[in-house]
């Protein structure tokens, strides 16, 4: 694999982790939400978007 191919696997790969903790974090949100908990949802659902934001960052910088 060229340098340029290892670089573009790993980002795609770091974007991959981004999103799956943007989902848990979802996840986490929607759990708060329903012990009424919204403060903690709010918290965990920011969370989310800045993961989201970071995977949108690094699948932009790769051309996806």
């Amino acid at each position: 694999m060229t340098d340029e191919a290892e670089k573009r696997t790993e980002a795609i790969r770091r974007a991959a982790e981004h999103l799956e903790r943007a989902a848990h974090y979802e996840a986490l949100a929607d759990e708060a939400k329903k012990r009424g908990d919204i403060e903690m949802s709010t918290n965990f659902a920011s969370s989310a978007a800045e993961e989201r934001l970071e995977a949108s960052r690094i699948e932009e910088s790769i051309g996806r």
